[in-house]
C-alpha cells in the first residue's frame, strides 16, 4: 500500500484487471489517485505504450504524465495521453480509407467550420428568400449542439430557437449541403472526428480487436463530462479486454448544454455488469460544515451515487451563511463591503471568489468593486461593456448627451435598416453641416432611397423625443430601448438571452438621474477589471468573479455565491427533471469550491422589482435556519445503483452489451 494515499485511493491503485468506476467526490484527490494508478500499472510490468489516457484538455494529460514520471521514471512519457479529439484524429489518420476518407484530410477549426456552413447557407438562402434565416454562426452552433446532445434538429430548435421551427426543412437542407461540402473537400470538423471514429469501431471487428491489442488499458478522466459519443468510443475501445477505468463525479456533471450526460456514470455498471465501483469520499479541501451543506443538497437528488463527503480538516469551523436582502443593489453593496472587510482582516484578495449562475448577474457587483477599488478579474462571460448590444445602447445615449460623437453616430446609423456605410457617412456629414439640428425636411433625404430615409427619420424622431433637460437617465433608457428592441431582434439570433443584460443597465441608470452623470460613472469606473488590475501593483492579487461553470475544478478560502434564488438557481428556463437535477449539481459545485467560509446571498427582489424566494435547493432542506443555514445532515448510506435493475446479462458478449446500451 502507498502511505501517501488513503484506503479508498489505494483500493483504486491496486485494483485488479477489469472495468472500474471511481466515483470521486469533490476535493477527494482523484487526480492524485489516477496518477498513482498510471505509475503502478507501468511499475508492475504493463507496457506504457499499451496504456491510453483520455482527458478533456491536453494540459491535463501532460500534467498527469509529468506527475507520474516524478513518481516512477521517464517510461511514463510513452503513455498515449490526450483528449478524445486528439485520439480520434490519430486513429482516423491511420484508418481513413476504411471510412472513405483520404488520409490527408483537413481538420476544420471553428472559423473554417463556420465558413463551410456559410457556403451551404448561400446555396439555400437567396436574395429572393423573404423569411429570416439564422446567421451562419448560429447554424454552426445548432448543428454541433444537435450532434453532441444526440437530438433531432426539430427538437433542438423547439427548445432553443422556436422562431426558426417554420424553416426546419430548409435548415436541414443547409446541414446536408454542409456535410456534402466537407466530404467534397476531404475535411472533418471536430464533431466528425468523434462520429467517424465511433462508426469505424462499431462496424469493423478486426479494427476493434487491433485497438484492444494496442491499448490494453483505457483510463478516462472527468468521465462525468463525456457526452454519449465519447463514452461510446471509450467503451468500444475496451470491449474486448474490458480493462477500462473511468474517474469522475456524477454530482459535478454540469455541462449538459455541451452534451455531457450524467448517465454515462450512473449506467456504467449496466454496460459492464462486472464493474468494480470505488468511492472516494475523504475531502482534502473544505471544512466539514461546508461539506454538510453539500451532502444535504445532494441528498435531495433523485438519481445519483449516494455518498457522504468527510473532511480531513478536524479543527472547529463556521457553518455557511445565508444572507438575505431586499434588492440586487443591496446584494452587490453587501458583497463588496464584505470583501473589503475580509481584506482588512488580513485575507488576500486572491483567496476570495464570487460565483454566479449567469455572467450578467455580476454587473452591479463589478460597478461596486470598481467604486471601492477592489481589484478583480471576471471569468466565464464577456465584460459588461464589451457586449455588443450594450455598446449599441450606450452609443444611443452618447449621441443624446453629445451630438458631436462621430463614432457613436456611425454605430447607431449602421444599426438601422437600409443604412450602410455609404449612407451613414452621407447622413453624418449632413448632420454635421446642420450643427446637429434635425428637422423633417428635404435636406436630409436628397439622393437617399426611400427606405433609407424612412429608417433615418424613425431614428431621429426617437432621439428627439427625449431631452437631458426634462428626462432622467432611466426615462431616456426606456425610450431608447423601445426603439432598439426590434433592432436587437433583427441583429442577434439569441436576442431573448441578451435582453436580460438591459435589466442590469436599467438598474444602473436609476442610480444617476442625470444622463451625463450616468455615462461618466460608466466611463470613469468601467465595468471591467483589466485596466484597474494593470494600474495596481503587479504583485497585487485579485478577487475572482466567475460563473459556476468556469469555477469547476478551482478552490478559494472564501467563496460567495450570488442570487441563490428561484429563477437563478435553479435557472428560470429549467423545464424538465433532468435540467433541474443539473441545476442542483451546479449548486453543489459552487458550495464545494469553498475551503473555509461560504456566503450565500439571496435578494428578495430581482430585476424590474420581481419578487423571488430563496432557492428550493435550500428551502426544501429539512433542517435550515431562516437567515443562517444550520445543517445537521442525516447519515447517508453509501449506495451504488442497484445492479438488479441492470437489463444486461453479464454473460453476454461485452461488445454486444455496449451496443445494446448505446443504440437502444
Amino acid at each position: 500500500m502507498d502511505a501517501d494515499l488513503n484506503e479508498a485511493q489505494n483500493q483504486v491503485v491496486f485494483a485488479p484487471k477489469g472495468p472500474i468506476l471511481v466515483v470521486a467526490g469533490a476535493g477527494t484527490g482523484k487526480t492524485k489517485t489516477l496518477v498513482h494508478k498510471l505509475a503502478h500499472l507501468v511499475e508492475t510490468g504493463i507496457s506504457p505504450e499499451s496504456i491510453l489516457l483520455l482527458t478533456f484538455t491536453r494540459r491535463a494529460a501532460k500534467e498527469m504524465l509529468g506527475r507520474a514520471t516524478r513518481i516512477l521514471d521517464n517510461r511514463m512519457m510513452a503513455v498515449r495521453g490526450g483528449t478524445f479529439h486528439s485520439f480520434c484524429h490519430f486513429f482516423l489518420r491511420k484508418y481513413a480509407n476504411a471510412v472513405s476518407l483520404d488520409s490527408n484530410f483537413t481538420i476544420l477549426d471553428e472559423e473554417d467550420t463556420t465558413g463551410f456552413v456559410g457556403m451551404a447557407r448561400e446555396q439555400v438562402v437567396t436574395n429572393a428568400t423573404k423569411l429570416r434565416f439564422p446567421k451562419k454562426e448560429t447554424l454552426a452552433e445548432i448543428f454541433s449542439s444537435c450532434f453532441n446532445l444526440q437530438i433531432s434538429l426539430e427538437k433542438y430548435l423547439q427548445k432553443e430557437y422556436p422562431m426558426f421551427l417554420g424553416i426546419t426543412k430548409e435548415i436541414q437542407e443547409i446541414k446536408t449541403k454542409f456535410n456534402d461540402l466537407k466530404r467534397k473537400h476531404n475535411a472533418l470538423d471536430f464533431d466528425d472526428l468523434l462520429e467517424f471514429t465511433k462508426h469505424l469501431l462499431m462496424s469493423d471487428e478486426s479494427i476493434r480487436e487491433r485497438m484492444a491489442k494496442t491499448y490494453e488499458y483505457i483510463l478516462v478522466d472527468e468521465y462525468q463530462d463525456t457526452n454519449r459519443i465519447q463514452a461510446h468510443i471509450a467503451c468500444l475501445l475496451a470491449s474486448v479486454h474490458q480493462n477500462i477505468l473511468v474517474v469522475g463525479d456524477d454530482a459535478q456533471c454540469i455541462y449538459g448544454f455541451r452534451g455531457a450526460n450524467v448517465h454515462n456514470m450512473l449506467d456504467f455498471p449496466k454496460i459492464f455488469p462486472n464493474a468494480q465501483i470505488i468511492q472516494l469520499t475523504e475531502n482534502y479541501r473544505s471544512v466539514q460544515p461546508i461539506l454538510n451543506l453539500a451532502n444535504a443538497v445532494l441528498e435531495s437528488s433523485t438519481e445519483n451515487y449516494k455518498k457522504k463527503l468527510i473532511s480531513s480538516h478536524k479543527a472547529h469551523s463556521q457553518i455557511p451563511f445565508l444572507i438575505q436582502m431586499e434588492s440586487l443593489e443591496e446584494e452587490a453593496e453587501w458583497i463588496s463591503s464584505k470583501l473589503l472587510e475580509l481584506y482588512e482582516e488580513g485575507n488576500s484578495f486572491g483567496e476570495m471568489a464570487v460565483l454566479f449562475r449567469s455572467g450578467y448577474s455580476s454587473h452591479l457587483l463589478e460597478v461596486q468593486c470598481n467604486a471601492k477599488k477592489i481589484p478583480y478579474r471576471k471569468f466565464g462571460g464577456k465584460k459588461f461593456l464589451d457586449l455588443a448590444h450594450i455598446k449599441d445602447m450606450i452609443a444611443y445615449l452618447k449621441v443624446i448627451e453629445n451630438p458631436r460623437d462621430i463614432l457613436s453616430w456611425n454605430r447607431i446609423l449602421l444599426l438601422e435598416d437600409q443604412i450602410g456605410k455609404k449612407y451613414a457617412q452621407v447622413l453624418y456629414k449632413r448632420l454635421e453641416s446642420n450643427e446637429y439640428r434635425w428637422k423633417d425636411d428635404s435636406i436630409f433625404f436628397l439622393g437617399l432611397p426611400e427606405k433609407t430615409g424612412l429608417s433615418f427619420s424613425k431614428l431621429m424622431k426617437c432621439l428627439d423625443s427625449v431631452s437631458t433637460m426634462t428626462h432622467t437617465s432611466n426615462q431616456i433608457m426606456e425610450t431608447i430601448f423601445t426603439h432598439y428592441l426590434p433592432v436587437l431582434e433583427a441583429n442577434y439570433d439569441d436576442f431573448e438571452k441578451r435582453k436580460n443584460d438591459f435589466e442590469a443597465l436599467t438598474l444602473l441608470s436609476k442610480q444617476e438621474a442625470k444622463l451625463s452623470d450616468f455615462l461618466s460613472n460608466l466611463i470613469l469606473n468601467p465595468v471591467d477589471g483589466k485596466e484597474l488590475i494593470s494600474a495596481t501593483d503587479t504583485n497585487e492579487e485579485y478577487v475572482t468573479l466567475s460563473t459556476i461553470h468556469s469555477a469547476k475544478g478551482l478552490e478559494w478560502k472564501h467563496v460567495f455565491t450570488m442570487q441563490v434564488v428561484e429563477g437563478s438557481l435553479p435557472y428560470h428556463r429549467v423545464r424538465t427533471t433532468e435540467e433541474l437535477e443539473e441545476e442542483r449539481r451546479l449548486f453543489y459545485v459552487a458550495i464545494t469550491r469553498a475551503k473555509k467560509a461560504l456566503y450565500l446571498t439571496s435578494p428578495s427582489f430581482t430585476d424590474k422589482n420581481r419578487f423571488t424566494s430563496v432557492s428550493r435547493f435550500l428551502s426544501d432542506l429539512s433542517e435550515k435556519n431562516e437567515l443562517i443555514d444550520t445543517l445537521e445532515v442525516n447519515k447517508l448510506e453509501s449506495l451504488t445503483p442497484d445492479k438488479t435493475e441492470n437489463s444486461v446479462d453479464s454473460r453476454k458478449d461485452p461488445f454486444q452489451n455496449i451496443q445494446n446500451y448505446f443504440l437502444n
